[in-house]
């Protein structure tokens, strides 16, 4: 499969330079994915907008990842929200700019 003999050269070629911090080791530096797409949803009484963001990760890179780790990114601190490994040596962390 393509994607599991080049992850490499995608990660190396298409990502950008983060911080992982998790309390009680060493920061460590890795390249994801960043996506930061604003969302609008809308109904009939009220719309709700907001920032909706991403990493995508080398599942290596944040094997021990949990909640409240965060992402440093572009001098901006987010928080991880959600992990959602896919099971093909990659995983997506969901972002929040606040603490949950």
């Amino acid at each position: 499969m393509f994607w599991e003999r080049d992850i490499d050269t995608f990660f190396s070629d298409f990502a950008v330079d983060a911080v992982f911090i998790r309390a009680g080791v060493a920061p460590r530096n890795i390249r994801v994915l960043f996506d930061e797409d604003y969302k609008t949803i809308m109904d009939e009484l009220v719309g709700v907008e907001g920032a909706a963001s991403s990493a995508i990760c080398r599942t290596s890179d944040v094997r021990d990842a949990v909640h409240n780790d965060t992402l440093v990114i572009g001098g901006i601190t987010y928080f991880i929200v959600g992990i959602q490994p896919d099971g093909t040596g990659v995983t997506i962390l969901l972002l929040s700019r606040n603490r949950v």
